[in-house]
């Protein structure tokens, strides 16, 4: 595993991860909550990998045609 992953320095809070990707707090914490982000609770605090979550929410952003859906 990633030295730097270990140490936690590639994980982001919440604000910030939602800040990054543009989209409400709100929003990125019902995702996670029900399993379609990945994420860390820690405490009372989620936790997110912005190389996993970045892409994941780049392709609910995409066209149907281009997720595979029909």
């Amino acid at each position: 595993m990633n030295d730097s992953i270990e140490r936690g320095r590639d994980l982001l809070p919440l604000r910030r991860m939602a800040a990054r990707l543009g989209v409400p707090s709100a929003w990125l914490k019902e995702r996670a909550e029900t399993g379609d982000v990945p994420a860390l609770l820690a405490g009372h605090r989620w936790l997110f990998r912005p190389d996993v979550v970045g892409p994941i929410v780049a392709a609910m952003a995409a066209p149907e045609s281009k997720r595979g859906d029909a």
